[in-house]
């Protein structure tokens, strides 16, 4: 894979991932409706995953 390629992947996958932590974590307030139901646990641990693989391709 191209560096470039490989930094804007790496990019894409830690902002996606952390966004999905963001909204898994922002489920505990109850002034916030999200307008969707998705498992939790499936978004905290698909997001820690996307953060690892982003993480991992920026070297």
């Amino acid at each position: 894979m191209e560096k470039s390629i490989k930094k804007q992947v790496s990019l894409v996958c830690f902002a996606i991932g952390f966004i999905l932590l963001l909204i898994q974590d922002l489920k505990g307030f109850s002034t916030i409706n999200l307008g969707f139901s998705w498992p939790w646990a499936i978004m905290f641990y698909s997001g820690l995953l996307l953060i690892l693989i982003g993480y991992y391709l920026r070297g």
